[in-house]
């Protein structure tokens, strides 16, 4: 059954049939404690009846919130966002908030309109995944104490919290998995250099390798920007190594390694019998592919929990401690990841 939102009753409507005040339906609404039981009772079931839901708009222009907080990602497209997107708005939803969708595609103009279009629709908060280049957004943001929760990527010189996976750790444990499985010719396809996620999978790789004293020749770092396309030219430029070919990849994604398994195909390599191949994030497709892909699986949905959750104490914080920076007190969520071995490798 489908339940429409009552327009044409009123919260004096309510009162009325209660027998009470509108401030006492007002108390009751807002979950206050100075209400007696009995009354509550009746004035919840009067509600009830007649699926009374408050006006959002007045009541967000009465408290000067808009119980709206906006939510920024790279690329929506990439399998590994929906899912941390439905932990934002399972979260938000449980507290009431609606959440504000926007898709940058990696630009950087695209994440600047984005957080300018979210502060014209006065949200009480943002979480957003942000590149290096923008980090002066993010001053200016902390400047004007406005709630902001870093996803995914982090810009360390920001007082705002992170919520992020290790991913030096990730990815040295990704490389340190091929080493123990003999493999001393070891490449990688990076992600985006210009987010601290790219830069710390690159480093992870190189520590793994260095504390093995494996030497990385330089053509072994092909440089992409965390989609299939530059997957694929970059397989294809270790491909073309002729006598140098990795043994096997690090792929910065599991979307990048879309494009590195075409590029294999194109040449008649088999995985992971000639080049194998692992990824990072083991979103849904990873293990549909052929041959199922070998990857670091993310905790993708308490990503985004987490960053919902943080970011509705800082808006709360805000409110209770107006000259108070509501980011104070609020640490980082740092998660580990964990290796999903398959046939790639």
């Amino acid at each position: 059954m489908i339940f429409i939102k009552n327009y044409n009753i009123t919260i004096k409507d309510i009162a009325k049939k209660a027998n009470v005040s509108v401030s006492t339906v007002s108390r009751v609404i807002n979950n206050k404690p100075d209400v007696n039981e009995k009354t509550r009772e009746k004035v919840i079931n009067i509600i009830k009846k007649y699926n009374y839901q408050p006006n959002d708009v007045a009541r967000g222009l009465k408290l000067k919130e808009t119980f709206s907080i906006g939510l920024v990602i790279p690329d929506i497209s990439n399998p590994f966002f929906p899912e941390v997107a439905r932990g934002v708005e399972d979260c938000g939803n449980d507290s009431s908030y609606s959440v504000i969708l926007s898709n940058t595609d990696n630009n950087n103009k695209r994440e600047q309109n984005a957080i300018k279009f979210m502060l014209n629709k006065q949200i009480d908060g943002i979480i957003l995944t942000l590149s290096t280049q923008n980090k002066d957004i993010l001053y200016n943001l902390e400047e004007n104490n406005i709630p902001v929760v870093q996803l995914d990527r982090n810009i360390p010189e920001s007082k705002y919290p992170t919520v992020f996976s290790d991913n030096k750790r990730s990815a040295y444990n990704a490389v340190s998995f091929l080493i123990d499985k003999g493999y001393k010719k070891i490449a990688h396809i990076a992600g985006n250099l210009s987010t601290n996620t790219g830069l710390n999978r690159k480093a992870g790789y190189i520590k793994a390798l260095e504390e093995n004293g494996i030497i990385v020749p330089d053509e072994y770092i092909q440089f992409g920007e965390f989609n299939e396309e530059s997957g694929y030219k970059g397989m294809k430029n270790l491909i073309e190594l002729s006598d140098k070919i990795p043994e096997a990849v690090f792929v910065a994604n599991d979307l990048m390694c879309l494009g590195a398994y075409e590029a294999c195909k194109e040449k008649e390599l088999s995985i992971p019998e000639d080049i194998a191949i692992i990824g990072h994030d083991n979103v849904e497709f990873s293990r549909f592919i052929d041959p199922p892909l070998t990857t670091m699986a993310q905790k993708k949905y308490l990503l985004g929990k987490y960053a919902c959750e943080k970011l509705l104490i800082m808006i709360n914080q805000k409110k209770q401690q107006k000259n108070t920076f509501c980011g104070k007190g609020i640490k980082d969520k740092v998660l580990n990841t964990s290796l999903v071995a398959r046939s790639s490798c």
